[in-house]
């Protein structure tokens, strides 16, 4: 059993690279606009909670937005570009941003302040791979390309809150794109518990991946050779020399470097900014076709 099995059973992927600014990789304007509504109607909302003790908490505009970007698009009235199709697993969310104490918030902004720093510590692609760190998987839309450090996996997330030093050591830093210049966008970070403290406050959105494909490399490291938002079968996997994850323990994404914060939050598992090199979210609907590309867009581009 690889360490990546051996740790959490699994992880997440990524694949792409082009030289725009993630500002021409937003979301078009019919959804700038709604979200703009959304914004002023959600940013005087505040609701009590009985489910919570009473506590008062302010309505999360974001998962507003997300929701209703979903419906809008299932009603044909706007084109998310294929985003919504992109979830795989258990992916948690809240409809409200819950209540955070002032002593959370004082934790949480350094902690967001060091996984900057840290994030920041390989700017591009090529940085981390000097450092040692090995793609796992093909570039997905709203994943990115996920470097992953297999000697980082013993310092994950626990039931206890998370320390500087496990902040300081994801499982992988995450790049938009796959050229050796391609940016990093944020951090992924794995839980050695079921259900884990990780950062300050009740925010931090753990999710879990469904059905992936892992690979043992013959370097040492574990790929995911047919992505990780796929739910991928026994036969396709057995058809890549792979063997089949049922489902990841809790995994986290942190998008906290500047021009990648993500629009549905920074623990959010997808990141729109984060785009096929068309500026879709298409990818190859099938799987097996995947194979050993480096990206699973539907556009072509490696």
């Amino acid at each position: 059993m690889t360490v990546i099995e051996d740790r959490f059973d699994g992880g997440d992927r990524g694949d792409r690279g082009d030289a725009r600014s993630p500002l021409a990789r937003r979301l078009p304007v019919a959804l700038l606009v709604l979200g703009v509504a959304l914004g002023f109607a959600a940013g005087s909302a505040i609701v009590s909670s009985e489910s919570s003790g009473g506590a008062s908490v302010s309505a999360g505009g974001s998962d507003q937005l997300s929701r209703a970007i979903v419906a809008a698009s299932a009603a044909g009235t706007v084109d998310d570009r294929g985003f919504s199709k992109l979830e795989n697993g258990v992916q948690h969310s809240h409809a409200f941003e819950q209540a955070v104490t002032p002593e959370e918030r004082a934790l949480l902004a350094h902690q967001m302040d060091l996984a900057r720093q840290v994030a920041l510590r390989y700017p591009t692609l090529a940085e981390a791979e000097a450092a040692g760190a090995k793609r796992a998987g093909p570039f997905s839309p709203g994943l990115g390309t996920h470097m992953i450090v297999a000697g980082n996996f013993r310092s994950g997330a626990t039931d206890a809150p998370m320390t500087d030093e496990q902040i300081e050591h994801p499982i992988a830093w995450i790049y938009d794109g796959t050229k050796p210049d391609s940016l990093i966008a944020g951090l992924f970070y794995q839980s050695l518990s079921k259900d884990p403290a990780g950062f300050a406050g009740p925010n931090d959105v753990w999710h879990q991946h469904t059905n992936i494909c892992l690979v043992a490399k013959a370097d040492g490291s574990t790929d995911a050779p047919l992505g990780a938002d796929r739910d991928a079968t026994k036969a396709q996997c057995d058809a890549v020399g792979g063997r089949l994850l049922t489902a990841t323990g809790p995994l986290l994404h942190v998008w906290v470097v500047p021009g990648y914060e993500d629009s549905q939050g920074v623990f959010a598992h997808l990141n729109p900014a984060i785009t096929c090199a068309d500026g879709t979210y298409d990818v190859i609907p099938d799987i097996t076709e995947v194979g050993t590309r480096t990206s699973i867009c539907k556009d072509g581009v490696e």
